[in-house]
């Protein structure tokens, strides 16, 4: 049995708050000349609770320490005696800063095989928690692209569809599916199909305040939600579609569309905007 020493890497969403998550994780063992690291592989479940986060920025930096502590762990035996402790590596890597990213206080184990240990530790702090988007069945954009996107193509209305951004008091909205009709008609998909509650109630939570700031546009708008209901809890899609389409503004309208209405509303949009054209 030896010891070894690990860190994990975690992203630090907000350091007022503290809020952060494991995003990958280190193992050092010296006498055994081992250093490796195991990191994410997809930002998605991440994103479903920090809306925000550059995740393409995010995977890049993972990417680039997973590099150097390969380069480290390839060079000469000797160099290993120059570290101490697997802290020392890190901050070579990653120094301490005001960064999103950063390496926990060093945690000590003992194991005959320190890459076992790797890939359990990984599996229990890190993976754990990233299991729900390995095993979601669709996320957003392929809701999109698997459900909703073969009636519109069906009825010829994504060709007419183009990108628009709207202005609200403190922000600015992107969907790249719209046109116009007197009202600005958005369409964004979105998938809750998750595996627990907790996790599609957030979602809808944070769209609602979305739905909450695009009230202040003085703009006309009539916003689609194109979804995917919950296949394990369909009890609480009354509550998605209460919740989403609860708006009292003048200025915009909000429907909650499941996959079961693609057909028949991709057919009523495309009478729609044909009788627009004409």
């Amino acid at each position: 049995m030896k010891k070894y020493q690990y860190q994990l890497v975690r992203y630090i969403h907000d350091r007022v708050t503290s809020e952060f998550v494991n995003v990958g994780i280190i193992v050092f063992q010296p006498e055994s000349n081992f250093l490796k690291a195991k990191f994410i592989s997809k930002y998605g479940r991440i994103s479903q609770f920090f809306s925000e986060i550059n995740g393409h920025f995010l995977m890049s930096t993972l990417r680039q320490f997973e590099k150097e502590i390969n380069r480290i762990s390839k060079t000469s035996t000797e160099l290993f005696f120059d570290f101490k402790f697997i802290s020392e590596i890190s901050n070579s890597i990653l120094p301490k800063d005001d960064s999103a990213l950063e390496c926990s206080e060093i945690f000590f184990g003992i194991d005959i095989d320190p890459q076992s240990s790797l890939d359990d530790l990984y599996e229990r702090l890190v993976n754990k928690y990233n299991i729900e988007v390995e095993n979601d069945t669709l996320d957003d954009k392929h809701v999109w692209k698997n459900v909703y996107k073969e009636y519109f193509d069906k009825y010829h209305i994504t060709k007419t569809l183009k990108s628009h951004s709207i202005e609200t008091a403190h922000d600015k909205m992107f969907f790249d599916k719209a046109w116009k009709n007197g009202v600005w008609h958005c369409y964004q998909t979105i998938s809750f199909d998750l595996k627990r509650t907790e996790t599609i109630k957030s979602k809808v939570y944070r769209w609602s305040g979305i739905i909450k700031e695009l009230e202040n546009t003085n703009e006309k708008l009539h916003l689609y939600f194109l979804t995917l209901s919950p296949s394990r809890h369909k009890s609480i899609k009354q509550f998605i579609e209460e919740t989403l389409e609860n708006t009292n503004s003048q200025n915009i309208k909000v429907s909650v569309i499941n996959e079961k209405q693609a057909d028949n509303f991709a057919k009523s949009l495309s009478k729609e905007i044909e009788l627009h054209n004409n």
